[in-house]
């Protein structure tokens, strides 16, 4: 938006839109596309920065708004860019979480108001074919029946998990059966990509402007835009954005303890029993008296600490941040100094309160894969949505107190609620979830060989930022968590700093360790 000169330039609260800025001489340049503002500006790779994205499980607030290009920087999604005449610009907050006050009953009827909404106007935008994640999950049922509302023709894609123990399968053909005006297209598991698959090219799951979060299924993502295009919608619907927004991560214990101790109690003892946590450390974790910036610190001390114990509660401002065994001494201290520097600027958490904070984080999280995963899409023609990641959507949803919003013993009420009458009865009750754990380790297995290579003469070990030999002697570990935690992020930068060298000479990369 321009006026009288002035131009205000924003995202969205979740960073699914996002804002890029750099300075070209006295004037600012912004853009939803880092790499074109790193081509214009001359800025090259900062290695620090990408050392940090080695990180495990996620990159945290503040640093995931820290881009990989020295002088390019990215408007926090809570902020509007404004531009002024003269070619200055500044930084102005525009969204607020709001107060967290409303009771289920209260919050509901909004949340489903703001849901219809979010699908409806994109359904009304498409063309005549609209597309749906359906995998058997309330969170993409909720989507898909919606859309099945207001679409004259509905596509609704699930690929098959190789988990034979998986329930999904018959959850997604029980709803299936309630969208009598849908198309469904089951991918049986050898039609598909694997976990892994493509990661030797990286052809069209790579991004120039940053390492994709999500390479471990990226070129199934890839196939099935490609599938859904050829049956000619312009439109995928999907329900990502719906776990961060409608469970309630462990952290929310520190905080419900203390805003409302008597749920807090409850929730607590139930997460306890369903986690067998000791009651000792369970305590403990609940007084835990650390502010953000000390926890950054206390980050930065621990990155190469073991991983805590499953059965121990982890009620941090972040989960456990760890870099791998095959990452450098030179880049571990370089995430070190990001970390310490950050907690010495003390930066403001996200919201009052660890579960807050930690809502809003995993909300960022989200909003940046699913704006690396929409680049992706528009190759293929078709345009990637996320309706749970819609400003008001979050806001809705966010108004609604934490304990009535999720807990141990209902799943996603707060959803659940909004959706009944649109959603079938049964599946508002699943308790169930599937995961593609036994995919994961499917793919590593049948693409070993490939992610070997990778790290014979990798361009990270290049810049010093791994040792080669330690990766692949990981590779050829059977450890249940290398697919899941430690790898996919070192996969991650591998294949980004690969696609960059074959795109040639068009983006500055700077040379040397960290």
């Amino acid at each position: 938006m321009s006026l009288a000169g002035r131009v205000r330039v924003q995202g969205t609260a979740s960073g699914a839109r996002a804002v890029f800025h750099a300075c070209l001489g006295r004037f600012t340049l912004a853009g939803d596309q880092p790499e074109t503002l790193a081509r214009l500006s001359g800025a090259v790779l900062d290695e620090e920065l990408l050392a940090a994205r080695l990180l495990s499980p996620l990159l945290p607030h503040p640093l995931r708004e820290r881009p990989v290009w020295r002088g390019v920087e990215q408007v926090p999604p809570d902020h509007w860019l404004l531009i002024e005449p003269d070619g200055s610009s500044s930084a102005v907050r525009w969204w607020h979480p709001p107060a967290a006050e409303l009771t289920l009953h209260q919050g509901v009827p909004r949340v489903r108001q703001r849901l219809i909404e979010a699908v409806r106007g994109r359904v009304a935008a498409a063309g005549a074919v609209v597309s749906s994640d359906l995998s058997g999950g309330l969170d993409s049922a909720s989507v898909t029946c919606l859309a099945a509302q207001a679409a004259a023709r509905l596509v609704t894609v699930r690929v098959a998990e190789l988990d034979p123990g998986s329930d999904d399968a018959r959850w997604a053909g029980r709803i299936a059966r309630h969208l009598p005006q849908g198309e469904s297209v089951l991918l049986e598991y050898g039609q598909v990509p694997t976990m892994f698959a493509g990661l030797d090219t990286g052809a069209g799951i790579s991004l120039a402007g940053e390492p994709v979060s999500w390479v471990r299924t990226g070129a199934r993502f890839a196939d099935t835009c490609r599938r859904v295009a050829a049956l000619g919608s312009t439109l995928h619907l999907c329900g990502h954005g719906g776990d961060e927004l409608f469970h309630l991560p462990p952290a929310h214990l520190h905080s419900l303890i203390r805003t409302h101790p008597r749920a807090g109690l409850q929730h607590a003892h139930g997460r306890r029993a369903i986690a067998h946590w000791p009651l000792t450390a369970t305590w403990r974790a609940l007084a835990d008296p650390r502010g953000f910036p000390a926890w950054l610190a206390h980050s930065a001390r621990n990155l190469r600490a073991p991983q805590p114990s499953p059965y121990q509660p982890q009620l941090g401002w972040t989960a456990p941040l760890r870099l791998p065994a095959w990452v450098s001494d030179d880049a571990v201290h370089a995430v070190r100094r990001l970390l310490l520097d950050a907690a010495q600027n003390e930066p403001e958490p996200l919201d009052t309160g660890r579960g807050p904070h930690t809502t809003l984080d995993l909300m960022r999280a989200a909003g940046a894969m699913i704006r690396q995963a929409h680049r992706i899409a528009a190759t293929h023609g078709v345009r990637l949505a996320a309706p749970y990641l819609d400003d008001h959507v979050i806001e809705a949803a966010l108004a609604v107190r934490p304990d009535q919003r999720g807990g141990p013993a209902r799943y996603k009420p707060l959803l659940a609620e909004a959706m009944r009458g649109i959603v079938p009865e049964d599946i508002l009750a699943r308790r169930t979830k599937g995961n593609f754990g036994e995919d994961s380790y499917d793919g590593l297995r049948r693409h070993r060989n490939t992610l070997l290579e990778l790290f014979n003469g990798s361009e990270l070990a290049r810049r010093g930022l791994v040792d080669d030999h330690a990766v692949q002697a990981g590779l050829r570990t059977a450890h249940p968590m290398l697919a899941g935690l430690s790898l996919e992020p070192t996969l991650a930068c591998e294949t980004w700093l690969r696609s960059l060298t074959r795109s040639g000479p068009s983006l500055p990369v700077s040379q040397g360790a960290a």
